[in-house]
């Protein structure tokens, strides 16, 4: 399972290491939009994907996570 390198700490209290996953991934992704997502779509989108990401670097998988939903297929050429 992942953990960050140093406690994520907010309000006094540290995060857990799903907590700081899921803050982490929901940051990334966030910066990478320009902040134009839906906090709640993103919520659903750290829920559905954290288990299947949990051993990896949540910064990456928001990259990840990114790219593939802006895949495009490239236009039919023929």
């Amino acid at each position: 399972m992942w953990k960050p390198e140093k406690p994520i700490v907010i309000a006094g209290a540290a995060l857990s290491n799903q907590e700081a996953w899921w803050h982490e991934f929901r940051s990334e992704f966030y910066d990478r939009c320009d902040g134009a997502v839906d906090r709640e779509w993103l919520d659903m989108l750290t829920f559905a994907l954290y288990p299947l990401n949990a051993d990896r670097d949540p910064r990456r998988a928001a990259e990840v996570a990114l790219v593939t939903l802006r895949f495009e297929f490239p236009a039919d050429e023929s």
